[in-house]
């Protein structure tokens, strides 16, 4: 099970890392675009749909790596204060009856969707460059399935969690700060200072 939350995790990684440069491309076309409209008094054709097509791209190939660090948004007002085991067995509830079915649907939906794209040679029609839109609906599909696999290892780790073998440390235990009286509790802090309060 670790071997393969591992494997999973390496791709959400490498897909988010390679996905966070898409912003240089993406700066570059509307510092260019800004430059040919203002100064040389040409605007392009094709930087309005490189621009939207870039950062969607960037919005959607990232959502995987968010989940994998925890960054999407959650009230947590009550799971914050639930013991790890109940937290995942709640996100084991949502990931694999709600989540997942409704990632594969909607995967198999937007596949579908960018093949016909293909197939026919569908073209954007937002602008005179009018570029073919199958790559967006590729990468838009893909987003999703390289979601999917992030949260089947999600489930993965909340069964680990519920079977009493973590693969992660607990995020609240290793972010939680450490107040002034445990550490006076700690007999190696009060040893190190020992020296110090003495002198």
């Amino acid at each position: 099970m670790r071997s393969l939350v591992q494997i999973i995790e390496r791709v959400t990684g490498s897909v988010g890392y390679v996905t966070a440069l898409i912003v240089l491309p993406l700066a570059l076309a509307t510092v260019y675009d800004v430059f040919a409209r203002y100064v040389l008094l040409e605007p392009t054709i094709w930087a309005f749909e490189l621009g939207y097509s870039l950062t969607g791209a960037h919005f959607l190939l990232g959502a995987a790596i968010t989940l994998q660090r925890g960054g999407h948004i959650r009230i947590d007002l009550i799971y914050a204060k639930l013991p790890r085991k109940w937290r995942a067995g709640l996100d084991l509830t949502f990931y694999l009856f709600l989540l997942l079915p409704f990632l594969v649907l909607l995967s198999d939906a937007l596949a579908d969707y960018a093949l016909r794209a293909l197939e026919s040679g569908e073209r954007t029609g937002q602008s005179a460059w009018n570029p073919p839109i199958w790559p967006l609906r590729v990468v838009i599909a893909s987003s999703f399935v390289l979601l999917g696999l992030q949260v089947v290892a999600e489930i993965l780790k909340s069964v680990a969690v519920l079977i009493g073998r973590p693969i992660d440390p607990d995020p609240d235990e290793r972010e939680r700060p450490i107040v002034a009286a445990e550490r006076l509790d700690d007999p190696h802090y009060r040893r190190a200072h020992a020296g110090r309060q003495e002198g």
